[in-house]
């Protein structure tokens, strides 16, 4: 063979080994919450500030892994025009290298109140961290097609079909008002959402999945809990350029696609000061992103749940 020719193969040989190694190198991943937003506090006195708090747990590589928010774990403050968290002081709440088939689970358990009724927390997140360790995905490594449906949810004949980790979940959340009602504990339970990441081989996946709906009716004003994706009502404070604020109605996806906002909210009956019950409502807003080499990552919303108008319609999750 002539020296030219076998030069060439050569050279087409280490090109394509070359080619291989980039598309099996691991992908660096994050995943960081970006905004935490009290559109009505859980506090009654409007002049106090919410505290809000949080945990973080999930799997990656096989193993378990777990992280406070705010990370050195002290209560954040928060109120209409007082976000707990914002892009300047962003936490990651996971990040790490993915490689093909790799995965993590990241889930994302927010609380109001200053932390004194950790014996009624813990017992809380060790019910939900056992609930979770049921899920028989996350006991593996790496996923499959099936799999990552399985675990995540998926559309099934046209319709969602809840993923194993939620219903393991929701079993739990279902039952909150048991413990953490309003005048049994000075904490109080804020939300409950799932962001997962898979390398499927060819790229780096993900889907944000809330718990849902965990107590009372699906639509209307009536006593309710919930973790979904939604639109907010025109209530939202945000401030402009100038640093005015002013209210406005957030999508559940934002204008550039790359942040996700998750609505958390609680309707309830208290006391009113002439014996009758009042209708209270606290409601939480908590912006995620997934960065794929330090990129923030565009999102989709899936499965449209139609409701009477643009406030009661829903997403069981986005891709």
């Amino acid at each position: 063979m002539p020296l030219s020719i076998r030069r060439l193969l050569a050279s087409v040989a280490l090109l394509a080994g070359a080619a291989s190694l980039s598309f099996a190198a691991p992908a660096p991943v994050s995943v960081d919450l970006t905004g935490l937003h009290a559109i009505q506090k859980f506090g009654l006195d409007e002049k106090i500030d919410d505290h809000v708090y949080g945990f973080v747990d999930g799997v990656a590589d096989g193993k378990a892994f777990e992280e406070n928010i705010p990370a050195d774990g002290k209560p954040l403050e928060a109120g209409p025009k007082k976000p707990a968290i914002t892009e300047k002081t962003a936490q990651t709440l996971w990040k790490g290298d993915l490689n093909d088939g790799e995965f993590a689970v990241v889930t994302v358990l927010f609380f109001q109140g200053e932390g004194k009724d950790a014996a009624a927390v813990k017992k809380f997140r060790d019910d939900l961290l056992a609930a979770e360790k049921k899920t028989p995905e996350l006991a593996k490594k790496t996923l499959t097609v099936e799999e990552f449906k399985a675990l995540c949810g998926d559309i099934v004949k046209k319709q969602f079909a809840v993923g194993t980790l939620v219903k393991n979940e929701q079993a739990v959340v279902s039952k909150v008002k048991e413990t953490f009602a309003r005048g049994k504990t000075a904490d109080h339970y804020g939300g409950l959402f799932n962001v997962i990441v898979w390398n499927d081989g060819t790229t780096v996946r993900k889907r944000v999945v809330p718990v849902g709906l965990t107590f009372g009716e699906q639509y209307g004003n009536d006593v309710k809990i919930y973790t979904k994706l939604k639109f907010t009502r025109n209530n939202v404070f945000l401030k402009d350029e100038k640093g005015e604020w002013s209210t406005d109605q957030l999508a559940p996806l934002s204008d550039d696609e790359k942040t996700i906002h998750v609505k958390m909210l609680e309707t309830e009956l208290i006391p009113g000061k002439d014996g009758n019950p009042i209708r209270k409502t606290t409601d939480y807003l908590a912006d995620i992103q997934v960065k794929n080499n330090g990129q923030p990552t565009k999102w989709k919303l899936e499965s449209e749940i139609t409701g009477v108008d643009d406030i009661h319609t829903y997403w069981e999750y986005a891709d």
